[in-house]
């Protein structure tokens, strides 16, 4: 069973915000049509980082560590991705575009359904309710 204190699991909620803020910022940096592939790799990158940051809070926990594995995965995917049209010199066509924002997009769903349960489990611990951690 997981056990959190209060302290680490806002830790752990704050490195999933910080992941999916950059993720966002990504996707509408993406979707204005000005990229800048190597800024856009390292935020990738950043994002990466800070669910594995989360991960050594929630890592115990078989059905976070699921979420969280994938979205790093995804994350990973958009990454290769970007680097590839860097390093191929070529222009991002539309389905290219398209790929990226699905990874991205889908671990960013992940990412929120985490956040979502450590919230309920903060909840329970700010009002005094037994933190089950499912």
């Amino acid at each position: 069973m997981l056990v959190l204190t209060q302290e680490q699991l806002i830790e752990a909620i704050g490195y999933l915000y910080e992941a999916m803020e950059a993720l966002e910022s990504v996707c509408k940096e993406i979707e204005s049509g000005a990229v800048r592939g190597m800024v856009i790799s390292e935020k990738l990158a950043e994002a990466w980082f800070k669910v594995n940051c989360c991960r050594l809070h929630t890592q115990e926990d078989v059905n976070l560590e699921d979420l969280n594995l994938e979205a790093m995965g995804l994350i990973n995917d958009a990454k290769c991705m970007m680097e590839s049209l860097i390093e191929w010199k070529k222009g991002m066509t539309l389905h290219g575009k398209l790929c990226i924002i699905n990874s991205i997009s889908s671990a960013a769903a992940n990412l929120f359904s985490v956040s979502c349960e450590l919230e309920e489990w903060l909840k329970e611990i700010t009002e005094g309710k037994t933190f089950s951690g499912k």
